[in-house]
Formats: structure tokens, sequence, C-alpha cells
């Protein structure tokens, strides 16, 4: 039997619900799934066939740390994450061709009193969960500098459709399409996640959000095992917020299907 490692925080180390979603499936298919805490000095990785990445949502309180320990895993899903911990791929990907945010990387809080949109978004390069996240009109720049801590940063304009039509999230497995879902902020709040308050409802992206989430997946030039294509319908189309491939939530309750494909797909790394 295969052996397969979820890797997570030390608080989550009876895995997700969501997630615990997806070992039946691949008990079926003959692995065996265990959590395996990232922060855990004495877990050794090596003892398994395959280390999926799952739910170490603690990362961004010691980014250089789970960078190497991603690094140091030999078989591990998706296998070029650490890559993409820094959002600053943003930018690459806006250069080949995909529809972004406008994004303007910060080396440090205080240079925020130079922006010139009417409202911004101030992020960390290094970051996840909307921590360290800030809505602001230029003149409350004093505030967020003062909030923020460490860079790098990246700055955008705010993106209005956030408030009223939400953040929609296209799952890929194996970089084929499985299934999505709406977020939506809640009253008083731009950040759609959870834990500020939004909700999630399982909706039916149209065609073209999907067609432009494989365009994304085809500018970052890779086959990912899971991958997560965050965007906002504007008036000029769908729009980039996030390609999520490191530790996304992958919503696997959203489609009844969903846990076996994405069954599939681990077991199909498996053999190669």
């Amino acid at each position: 039997m295969k052996s397969i490692a979820f890797l997570t925080s030390r608080e989550l180390a009876a895995l997700t619900d969501d997630d615990r979603l997806a070992i039946p499936e691949l008990e079926a298919r003959g692995a065996r799934v265990s959590p395996l805490v990232w922060t855990d000095e004495r877990a050794d990785a090596r003892a398994f066939d395959l280390v999926v990445v799952r739910s170490p949502w603690d990362w961004q309180t010691a980014p250089a740390r789970f960078a190497a320990v991603l690094d140091a895993i030999p078989r591990l899903e998706n296998r070029t994450a650490a890559k993409w911990l820094d959002k600053r791929y943003l930018l690459d990907l806006a250069a080949r061709g995909v529809r972004t945010i406008p994004t303007e990387v910060v080396a440090a809080p205080e240079k925020v009193a130079e922006c010139k949109y009417p409202r911004a978004v101030l992020k960390p390069a290094l970051g996840a969960g909307g921590h360290r996240t800030f809505s602001f009109a230029a003149a409350e720049w004093p505030r967020v500098a003062a909030a923020a801590g460490t860079g790098p940063f990246l700055l955008q304009p705010f993106v209005e459709e956030v408030e009223t039509e939400g953040e929609w999230s296209l799952v890929f497995f194996d970089g084929v399409y499985s299934h999505a879902v709406r977020k939506r902020a809640a009253r008083g709040e731009f950040r759609v996640h959870v834990e500020w308050g939004g909700s999630v409802e399982i909706a039916t992206p149209p065609a073209s959000f999907v067609d432009e989430a494989r365009r994304v997946l085809g500018a970052a030039g890779e086959t990912f095992l899971f991958a997560r294509v965050d965007g906002i319908p504007t008036r000029a189309g769908f729009v980039l917020t996030e390609l999520e491939v490191v530790e996304p939530e992958l919503f696997l309750r959203a489609h009844p299907d969903a846990p076996a494909r994405f069954a599939d797909a681990v077991v199909k790394r498996l053999a190669e």
C-alpha cells in the first residue's frame, strides 16, 4: 500500500473536514493517508511515497522556514510550491498576457504615500488568508503604514466588483477543470475569506471564466496536481487575483465527484 502524507499545521493535525473527504477515495485506490505537521522536526517526509501540501495555514509566520521545508521534501506535490509562495508571481503572469489587477511592488509601507489610486489595496507579498491586507483611501496611508509591518508588499487599485460580484475560485486537478465556488465578503468587509466573515456558495461559472482560468494555467507553464484560480468578474472580464497552488482549500464538498477526481490525480502522480 502506498503511503501519502497531507502536509498540515499543528492546529489542523487532524486535517480539515474538506480534505478528509479525499481519504476514503484514496484508500479505495490502495493508498494510506497520514497527516504530516510541517513544523514537527521529528517527522520524516522521506517515509512517504508522496507528500501533498494541504493545510499548513500558519506558514506565513515563518515563510523562509516553510520554503526550506518544502524544498527538502523529495516527493512533493505541488513540487514547485515554494516558487509560488511569493505573490510577485502576478507580475510574471501579467507579462505573459494574463489579465491581472495592476500590481506594484512596494518595499516598505511608507511608500504607500506615493499611491495615486483613490482607493487601494496593500497586501504582503508573502502572506495568506487576508492577514495584513488593507483597503484604504489615499488619505488613510499613515494608518496603513503604521499597521502593515515589514514588506515587501503588493499595491493594487481597489476592484469595486469584489463587493458586488464577489470572487470566483475555479479548481483544477492535473490541469483539468473540476468545480468552482463563489465567495462573497461580509457587509463592510472586502476580504472574502471565511475567517473575515465571508461566505462560500457552490456555483457554476460562465464558460468564459473557465477558459480564462485555463489560460492562466497555460501561462504558468506547469501542470499542477491541484490548482485554484481565483478571480473577480469585472467590466474588462475575469481578472486574476491569485493562482493558488501551494495550500489552497479545494472545496471538495462543492461537487459529488470532486473527491474522486482529486484522488485519481494523486494516484496518477504516485504512478509516475
